[in-house]
Order: structure tokens, then sequence, then C-alpha cells
């Protein structure tokens, strides 16, 4: 329980990091790369809790699973903003592209 505890910590440290980063910032790259390692760490752990038939404590599966959907929500609104940027980036070199060509018409 320690481990996945741990875990949790960690993806909400990074997330709360990522959030409060600037958008132009380089490190966000690699915290959403160790975001994506977290949270596949947390998943397999959270697979080998639910598969062991000994353990019952309803509690803490659903606190795991409240939890799961916070990250749910707030790794959305990272997603969300991030591609925003992207879009924002590939207009912006869509309008250079047209006034380049506009002035190699001259």
């Amino acid at each position: 329980m320690t481990e996945i505890n741990n875990i949790n910590n960690k993806l909400m440290f990074v997330i709360d990091k990522i959030e409060k980063s600037k958008a132009e910032d380089e490190i966000v790259s690699d915290m959403v790369s160790e975001l994506h390692v977290l949270i596949e760490a947390r998943q397999k752990l959270l697979h080998v809790l639910v598969s062991d038939t000994n353990f019952t404590d309803r509690e803490v599966l659903e606190q795991q699973f409240d939890l799961t959907q916070t990250l749910i929500k707030r790794s959305r609104k990272i997603m969300d903003f991030r591609q925003s940027l992207l879009q924002a980036g590939n207009t912006t070199k869509r309008q250079i592209n047209v006034y380049k060509e506009i002035d190699s018409n001259r």
C-alpha cells in the first residue's frame, strides 16, 4: 500500500508542477513523460491489488477510484491545454507561410 501511496503523491506533485509551469517551458515535456510512467506504474499496482482475492478493503479501493477520477480530470485539463497550444502554433505557422507566399509573389 505504501508503494501505491508514494506513486499517488508523485503523480499529484507532477501534475501540480505541470499546471504551474509556463506554456513555453521545455521541461513540461519531460514532466509529461514522467507522468505517463507514473500512471503506468500505478495501473500495474492497482491491477495487482484488485487481482488479490485476499484484499477486501472496500474503502481503500473507493479512495483509489476517487483519486483515479481526479487524475483523469486534471490530466484531461492539461492535455486539452497542450493541444490548444499545438493548434495555435500550427495556425501561426500557416499564417506565416501565407505571408511568405504573398511576399514571394510580389
